[in-house]
């Protein structure tokens, strides 16, 4: 397995990780804590878990992986496979480039966070067979930048993620077919404001004001586009941060529900129960594998 980070003096950063048989180890389960990560199989075959969906994985399979989403690559341990991970507002598209380069973090974006049953097989995607040969190139390449300290491979290497991601948003865009073009941009603005706020008490005429779109506009809109309410997606976010910290920490689960906007435990701890059919203290042991002391 080699391992590469970079982290430039403007606090961007990304990381490329590259696995192959035999692996030493391998966090079984993990969270995107904030970022976004690509799964690319270079070869051999196995499955992996997104949430409760299993979903094999073979050469040429590229699984996109949204913020603070859980996963489970120990079925990719017989694979070779790269894992990026990245903040799509961290590389500053459109400030660079316009607004026709930020449609591609856009499309990121909007994939990761649409219903995954409008996308047909959830976070995957093919990469064309005459395709790939390019993908491990430009992945080679990334690799060897991230590896050298000559005089602009931080530059290089950020130039060669955003090729990459060109090249993961070609891949994925079939998928937003079913999207209509129109509610693309307001869709994304939703996710957006609610990655930003969902720490703080937020309900749907927060987002609706922050979109410009009228409340009952913007409920219609959400659920038709993404089978979810404003709600829904509210909540699954801060679920979403309460299970990463839930298994990432020993924060007690009060100060938990307070810090993803829940002022009122015992209702954060009764919507997590729901939802999960285990309280959240109960379910971080069970997810350790620990017994429960009731």
């Amino acid at each position: 397995m080699s391992a590469l980070a970079i982290r430039p003096s403007d606090g961007r950063r990304f990381r490329v990780e590259r696995f192959s048989p035999p692996l030493q180890s391998r966090q079984s389960v993990a969270f995107g804590a904030g970022l976004f990560q690509l799964v690319f199989i270079e070869g051999g075959r196995g499955s992996c878990r997104f949430g409760t969906e299993i979903l094999t994985a073979g050469p040429g399979d590229l699984f996109v992986v949204a913020p603070g989403q859980r996963y489970d690559l120990t079925g990719l341990d017989e694979t070779t496979n790269w894992v990026i991970s990245f903040g799509v507002d961290a590389l500053g598209f459109a400030s660079r480039h316009g607004d026709a380069t930020s449609l591609i973090a856009d499309d990121l974006f909007l994939t990761a966070f649409l219903n995954p049953e409008r996308l047909a097989a959830g976070n995957r995607c093919a990469v064309a067979l005459e395709e790939r040969l390019r993908w491990l190139a430009r992945l080679a390449n990334l690799e060897r930048e991230l590896r050298s300290q000559a005089v602009g491979s931080n530059a290089a290497a950020h130039a060669l993620l955003e090729l990459l991601l060109i090249d993961v948003v070609r891949a994925i865009r079939p998928l937003l077919g079913s999207v209509s073009l129109q509610s693309c941009p307001v869709l994304v603005s939703v996710f957006r404001f609610i990655d930003r706020r969902f720490r703080f008490p937020i309900g749907l005429a927060d987002v609706a004001k922050a979109v410009a779109r009228s409340p009952s506009y913007l409920t219609e809109l959400v659920r038709r586009e993404t089978g979810r309410t404003v709600l829904q997606w509210i909540i699954e976010r801060r679920m979403a941060e309460a299970r990463r910290l839930l298994l990432g920490s020993d924060i007690r689960v009060k100060a938990i529900g307070q810090a993803i906007g829940y002022g009122d435990a015992g209702h954060f701890i009764r919507l997590f129960s729901r939802l999960h059919n285990l309280p959240p203290q109960q379910w971080r042991l069970a997810q350790r594998g620990q017994p429960s002391v009731l």
